[in-house]
């Protein structure tokens, strides 16, 4: 994918051409080497005019998007991760509509928008918090762009505290959206914490160590929440 950049801009975006682009193995690889992590992809596709960017959050809304995609008559990435399927069950099929998200579970206080795999681990960690008693709304963004801005402005009047979760740089991806979109609606007294990889070369190694490493594990998760919101909630 990075070595088509050019080819993505010239011969597909320029010409909003119908074409469907599967990006296999985004976000972490592990073992597979420090050359083959998929984090750049979110950074450098979105500056492009005309792309839409998908993320899904199982096999099941896998086969929603490319339905979704061949179907549609714009240029359209859709980034999955290497790897199983996770354990936790989510059977949630809304059908996908362009540039709207779904609402897994609605809370208030505490809102945790997630995209692609990292979906499944914002539930893991909604579950946690749930039992300590926390109101947590989960939101699977589905799109990166375009996002759904109307649903981030309208969880932001009814949550203190945002959370993004990504399976990718920050820089350039979901965490940096809704930061725009905060700014650019002056929206205020809004505590946004950004979960994701930081601008650094990832090394190889086992995924969960990695994860571990840059706090992005469930408990690793849970508890910069609880610390986010300690003496608030």
């Amino acid at each position: 994918m990075q070595r088509a950049y050019d080819q993505i801009i010239h011969d597909v975006c320029l010409q909003n051409l119908p074409a469907t682009i599967c990006i296999d193995r985004a976000g972490l690889v592990g073992n597979d080497g420090e050359t083959h992590q998929g984090l750049l992809d979110f950074a450098f596709l979105q500056t492009i005019p005309n792309i839409n960017i998908l993320a899904p959050k199982n096999f099941m809304e896998l086969e929603q998007m490319l339905e979704f995609s061949v179907n549609s008559n714009i240029p359209i990435a859709i980034r999955y991760p290497r790897g199983a399927e996770g354990k936790t069950s989510l059977n949630s099929n809304s059908p996908i509509v362009l540039g709207k998200s779904e609402i897994l579970c609605k809370g208030e206080k505490i809102a945790l928008l997630a995209i692609g795999k990292m979906v499944e681990r914002a539930c893991e960690v909604a579950d946690i918090l749930k039992r300590q008693g926390k109101n947590i709304t989960v939101v699977n963004m589905r799109f990166l762009k375009p996002i759904d801005k109307d649903l981030v402005l309208g969880i932001l009047t009814t949550n203190k505290y945002v959370v993004t979760l990504e399976d990718a740089y920050i820089a350039g991806g979901l965490g940096t959206a809704v930061s725009e979109i905060i700014v650019e609606n002056n929206v205020r007294d809004i505590c946004l914490l950004k979960l994701g990889y930081p601008n650094e070369f990832i090394k190889h190694g086992n995924v969960d160590q990695i994860e571990k490493k840059y706090g992005l594990d469930t408990a690793s998760m849970v508890e910069k929440i609880i610390q986010l919101t300690k003496g608030s909630i």
